[in-house]
């Protein structure tokens, strides 16, 4: 679902689009790509604001726009996004990924290790599911955790937590948040929301939460 869109933010971000002054047009998408073929693309309640900068189509998690932003940075570039961020599962480089229609689904796991990139200002680190093993006898073993890899650039995770903090402030996002200083978040759902995502972080802590239907 539309978590998918902080990909899109931050390739954006990174190719130096302004959330803040750069506009579209909110409206429903009948579109023939010339190598994707036809897309038609909606907001989930029809709801269609007219002319709104990017702040404002990421806290209304806006299809229409993010669809439009998309195409302008590129598919595969927001892939490539993604990937680095911690996505590994295979991802087409499609249009569609960057409003959340994947042809294969990422885990939790995956989602919180992307949006942990953010909140350690750009900085990816491979999960770890053992912090350390205590031996018989009492001894200690810890074992070696994942190199950390800078991905973003502090400036450009900053801008993105910036936008995925109002989105949590005010916009779709409200419901987590709890008033900490430098949490953020993005809310996500599919068609009937047969699959629903809360993907968010604070400096310490990123987390993502999923409730749908593995088998449909």
């Amino acid at each position: 679902g539309s978590t998918f869109k902080a990909f899109v933010l931050t390739t954006a971000v990174k190719q130096g689009i302004d959330p803040y002054t750069t506009f579209y047009t909110s409206k429903p998408l009948d579109l023939n790509l010339p190598y994707w073929g036809h897309w038609e693309v909606h907001t989930a309640d029809l709801g269609y604001q007219g002319t709104v900068n990017l702040k404002q189509a990421t806290v209304t998690s806006d299809n229409t726009v993010f669809a439009q932003l998309d195409l302008d940075v590129g598919p595969k570039a927001v892939a490539q996004t993604a990937k680095s961020m911690g996505i590994t599962t295979h991802l087409d480089g499609i249009p569609a990924e960057g409003i959340g229609g994947l042809r294969l689904g990422v885990s939790p796991l995956e989602l919180a290790d992307a949006y942990a990139t953010l909140a350690s200002g750009g900085v990816h680190h491979d999960p770890v599911a053992i912090d350390k093993v205590v031996l018989p006898g009492g001894k200690v073993e810890h074992p070696q955790g994942s190199q950390p890899k800078r991905v973003l650039s502090p400036a450009i995770a900053w801008q993105v937590t910036r936008l995925l903090r109002d989105n949590i402030t005010e916009g779709t996002g409200t419901a987590a948040y709890t008033g900490c200083v430098g949490q953020a978040g993005k809310t996500g759902t599919t068609d009937n929301e047969t699959d629903a995502w809360f993907s968010g972080y604070q400096p310490n802590l990123a987390t993502a939460v999923w409730v749908g239907y593995p088998e449909s």
